[in-house]
């Protein structure tokens, strides 16, 4: 029933809420649907999700939870993500343009070894295992003097790009396709401010290529799990 002219609207419900987010949702639209369901104002995200990445999206609801939002970012979280080599895009993932491509790649001998040695795989990634300085993606949200850096490359601006520390605590093959331009899907567990698209460039290089992320799954932060997150559409149905 909607709610009659003149009447006081209180707030649904307060706490933190787990969220599948969809592919090609932002986690500001997730937070705003939220909030409008809500009708609480206070409403945040425990760490951004890329449009073009889907799962674990933890929303605070009300202030007493919006101020333990850093609590929650802090905990471990898993991902899932495609590795496509041969192919390089100025966002590092599906969404932006094409800066070079590799057209060798499926015949370079370190992708060959990589793509079919778990010994030398784990060689290479054992790299980026502990606490590493990582150069954030130029299209992000990390912020220069309060500016997104994504804003300022979308206008082409000039801005100096600085390595962030973080920590990563494993990462597994779980699968590679051969072909023109090969694939390897990877689960990385890591710290708060793991860039992935990152460790996906940085990996390619080791490889003597490029690469970029071609899909990309937060599967945990903390104790909430992909496997208990409300889809969007669910979103109502605990109001």
């Amino acid at each position: 029933m909607p709610d009659e002219p003149g009447a006081v609207i209180t707030p649904r419900v307060q706490g933190w809420l787990s969220v599948d987010k969809p592919v090609g949702w932002s986690s500001f639209q997730v937070v705003a649907r939220v909030r409008k369901l809500t009708r609480v104002k206070k409403v945040g995200h425990a760490g951004t999700l890329d449009p073009f990445a889907s799962g674990v999206l933890v929303v605070g609801v009300g202030k007493e939870f919006t101020r333990q939002i850093e609590t929650v970012q802090s905990q471990p979280k898993g991902y899932c993500v495609r590795m496509v080599l041969g192919m390089e895009t100025d966002t590092l993932d599906p969404e932006g343009r094409i800066l070079s491509v590799d057209e060798g790649v499926a015949t370079r001998p370190l992708v060959q070894q990589f793509l079919e040695d778990p010994s030398f795989q784990r060689a290479v990634l054992a790299q980026w295992i502990g606490d590493i300085a990582q150069m954030p993606p130029r299209y992000s949200a990390k912020k220069i003097n309060g500016v997104p850096m994504y804003a300022m490359a979308r206008k082409n601006q000039e801005f100096e790009v600085r390595p962030t520390h973080v920590r990563i605590d494993s990462i597994e093959v779980i699968s590679t396709r051969q072909g023109v331009f090969p694939t390897v899907d990877l689960r990385i567990h890591c710290g708060k401010g793991t860039y992935i698209r990152s460790l996906v460039r940085d990996i390619a290089i080791a490889l003597e290529t490029v690469g970029y992320a071609q899909l990309l799954v937060r599967e945990f932060i903390g104790d909430y799990r992909l496997a208990d997150a409300l889809s969007v559409e669910a979103i109502p149905c605990v109001f």
